[in-house]
């Protein structure tokens, strides 16, 4: 138990609310350090691991960039004998597993991987051999989850499980639990396991065929990445083969990198990552917030013990007759600061304890108190009181020391230092209209971005996706879903909202078009069904949904399309009108037609300009998009489902939900930032109004006999109250025009990443500074009131 000086407990209201303020101001600078620190550690724990890389890759089609975090798996071999600088190499790829045990299946994410995988990314085994248990052909290591779920208590080593509709497993080893890694999986298994689908199989020629396999290597100690990257363009150059692309795509078609895998979480964004990873934004936020709602906490501290320095002045005064040094006195006062910043510290750990499950589940991430055990982490909450403590309580304790004992045992006045603490009153509500200001921004962005300029009514469209491609069964689902009730419409299609799919046609444009460039021209193409249009709402500017002439079977001969706008201009058109009818050839020589042009539609996040995409009319599409009537939808969605599990029982766990939910999950991370602003805003505004609450309150007492005699000759209460409210609305109001450049700026940065945005008017800045201008008003009255009703006579009798 920490028995607080005895100067606390004289002046009790005052040493509540620093107490308070460092508590609240050290418990969320904790929290977001735990997260932090979760942040940075991830695929820190691998041996030798500022020598791990993974091999990512770049393609280049038409103008068009995209960035990969896979590759292809026929690296291997050519990259460990061209560069000795290679001390070995192995594949990864993530895929979602049917299990089968007994008549129990279980979808489960495993790794295919090398037998050298654990000896490259040397997860830790609790059960097993790392340099063997992915050496046999039917290996396969798993995490003590997966084995209690697959067989419970029992021991999970040398029993097997069977891969849906393929080969046998053998459990060879059992993970230690895992820490936090960018590979999302329950289980590693050997590729040969995958039969016929194994990297084995795969022909020369297929260096372009890129999913979803992650290569791996480890440098040999010494060896420059930077000289090995610099020799990736001539190595791709003489090793790959591309033969199945047309002569002008080769040059330029695929360049490789290395990607730090420590790097990965945080600073790698990839176009085909399946999984979302860390947001350096976001660690950079919160940590922002988190150091200047500790800032506002010290600015409280020192606020109050500088505006509170006059009542011991006396005490002041008698240690320096006594023969007390300064340095004595600034290392006593400054002492009573980091006393009490330790007991902050103690009272923030028990608070991080009760939030922190709740923070977890904000910043959507696990944290917990094991990090302790990591010794930066633990010497920072060992030395966060006694920075606190000096930073809050240094500047007071020199202001302290520097009362002359004459003058203050006289009754003279002692400095008060109000400059400075008009400074930081400025600087806490700076920061929490800012604050206020970001949030609001950031929440209004994010609803305006989920539904602004969609090009389609996203509204009770319900998605089913991973079906088979199979036109008699698309014709069959098509005609029993327009038997059920509460359906409007149905279509079968390659693209969908939030699909990162992303398909590439080479057209030769001939010279005989209405406008368009001749030449070859590179477009993103898309299967969609005759319904397309009608069950998304889109708008078609020109032509017509379905052509003359087509129909289902058509197999080889001419293909209709629909373009978008963005797609009509990227070929050379002026209008939508003269695409109409033209005709293309594709890389298969088969003729490309024009049946209509679409509006823009923006199927991926605001980020992204207008897409220019090319639709296909075809059967059908690995995506089921059902249009369903207003009302309750649960009795169409399980007739829907029922329908899909009977027609396409090889699908039963495709995922299945509705499209704004899908384009919502594309936000989650502005969401999150928007909550974490929201809170931190808040905390500001309280510490901030408790720092103004105390300082209100010792004003007060120290114009007591003032407030008194202009009481006595005639001025009214409001005229007091005026006097008290303009001294501290002051400093609130020049906090505005601090505050409103500082967020502009920021948040001008922020929204430039969006194609589509809202405006930064002056109504969320008015409103924001008039909201804290409120609060510190209402603060303020409080004393107010109180000292306006307060007899006069006692008032002047005050000392």
């Amino acid at each position: 138990m920490i028995v607080l000086p005895s100067i606390f407990r004289r002046h009790a209201l005052i040493t509540l609310l620093n107490l308070f303020g460092l508590t609240a101001g050290i418990a969320g600078f904790l929290m977001v350090s735990l997260y932090v620190a979760g942040e940075l550690t991830v695929d820190r724990g691998f041996t030798g691991v500022d020598r791990l890389y993974r091999v990512g890759t770049r393609l280049s089609v038409g103008g068009n960039d995209i960035v990969l975090g896979a590759t292809t798996p026929l690296l291997v071999e050519p990259l460990a004998q061209d560069f000795p600088e290679v001390e070995a190499v192995t594949r990864a790829s993530e895929e979602d597993v049917d299990l089968q045990d007994g008549d129990r299946v279980l979808t489960t994410p495993l790794l295919w991987a090398d037998a050298n995988l654990l000896r490259v990314l040397d997860y830790p085994l609790a059960r097993g051999d790392s340099a063997t248990a992915l050496a046999r052909p039917d290996g396969l290591v798993v995490t003590p989850d997966l084995a209690r779920t697959l067989f419970g208590d029992a021991d999970p080593m040398g029993r097997t499980v069977q891969v849906a509709g393929g080969q046998m497993l053998t459990v060879t080893g059992v993970l230690k639990p895992l820490a936090e890694t960018h590979l999302k999986f329950t289980g590693i298994a050997a590729d040969s396991g995958r039969g016929d689908k194994n990297w084995a199989h795969m022909a020369a020629e297929q260096w372009s065929h890129i999913g979803e396999t992650a290569v791996y290597v480890r440098l040999r100690p010494g060896a420059s990445a930077g000289a090995v990257a610099a020799r990736l363009p001539d190595f791709v150059r003489r090793r790959a083969v591309l033969s199945q692309l047309p002569d002008d795509v080769r040059q330029g078609f695929m360049t490789l990198r290395l990607d730090p895998v420590p790097a990965i979480h945080l600073h790698i964004k990839t176009f085909n990552q399946s999984k979302p990873g860390g947001d350096v934004g976001t660690v950079g936020l919160l940590s922002a917030a988190a150091l200047l709602i500790l800032g506002v906490a010290i600015a409280n501290y020192t606020n109050l013990a500088t505006a509170q320095a006059i009542h011991r002045a006396r005490e002041v005064g008698i240690r320096k007759l006594a023969g007390a040094r300064r340095w004595q006195l600034v290392a006593l006062f400054t002492g009573e600061s980091v006393a009490l910043a330790i007991a902050g510290t103690l009272a923030a750990l028990a608070v991080v304890e009760v939030l922190l499950p709740p923070f977890q589940a904000l910043v959507g991430r696990p944290l917990g108190f094991s990090l302790l055990r990591d010794g930066g982490f633990l010497a920072l909450v060992l030395a966060t009181p006694l920075v606190v403590g000096v930073l809050g309580g240094l500047y007071p304790a020199l202001v302290l020391s520097g009362y002359r004992p004459a003058e203050v045992l006289k009754g003279g006045a002692a400095p008060a230092a109000g400059r400075l603490r008009a400074v930081l009153v400025v600087a806490q509500f700076a920061i929490s209209i800012t604050l206020i200001i970001a949030t609001v921004t950031v929440l209004r962005q994010v609803a305006h971005a989920r539904t602004a300029a969609l090009g389609f009514l996203p509204e009770n469209l319900y998605v089913v996706s991973q079906l088979p491609h199979d036109a008699r069964r698309a014709a069959t689902m098509k005609t029993e879903l327009a038997k059920l009730p509460g359906i409007q419409g149905a279509a079968f299609s390659s693209l969908v909202p939030a699909d990162i799919s992303q398909f590439m046609t080479q057209l030769t444009v001939p010279g005989d078009t209405h406008g368009a460039t001749p030449g070859k021209a590179f477009m993103p193409e898309f299967s969609a069904d005759p319904d397309f249009i009608a069950t998304y709402g889109l708008d078609l500017k020109a032509g017509v949904a379905l052509p003359p002439g087509w129909h289902a079977a058509m197999d080889g001969g001419r293909r209709y399309v629909w373009l978008t706008e963005a797609a009509a201009r990227r070929l050379g058109y002026g209008h939508p009108i003269d695409a109409v009818g033209d005709r293309y050839t594709d890389e298969e020589d088969h003729a490309v037609e024009v049946a209509g042009v679409l509006g823009n539609v923006r199927f991926r996040t605001a980020r992204d300009a207008d897409e220019a995409l090319m639709f296909s009319i075809g059967a059908t599409g690995g995506f089921l998009t059902v249009r369903l009537a207003a009302g309750d939808p649960r009795p169409a969605l399980a007739a829907i489902n029922a329908l899909v599990d009977r027609l396409y029982p090889e699908a039963r766990r495709a995922p299945r939900g509705f499209a704004d939910d899908r384009l919502e999950a594309q936000y989650r991370t502005e969401e999150r930032q928007a909550k974490v602003f929201a809170i931190f805003s808040a905390l500001a505004i309280v510490l901030a109004n408790l720092g103004l609450f105390g300082l209100t309150a010792l004003a007060a007492a120290r114009r007591t006999k003032e407030i008194g005699i202009r009481r006595v000759v005639g001025a009214r209460a409001r005229d007091i109250a005026w006097l008290m409210v303009w001294q501290f609305a002051r400093p609130v109001l020049l906090a505005n025009l601090v505050a409103w450049p500082l967020a502009w700026w920021g948040l001008h940065r922020w929204l430039g990443q969006f194609t589509v945005r809202v405006d930064q008017g002056p109504g969320t800045y008015l409103a924001a500074g008039a909201a804290a201008l409120a609060v510190a008003l209402a603060t303020v009255a409080i004393h107010v009131i109180r000292v306006t009703r307060a007899p006069a006579a006692s008032a002047l009798r005050y000392e």
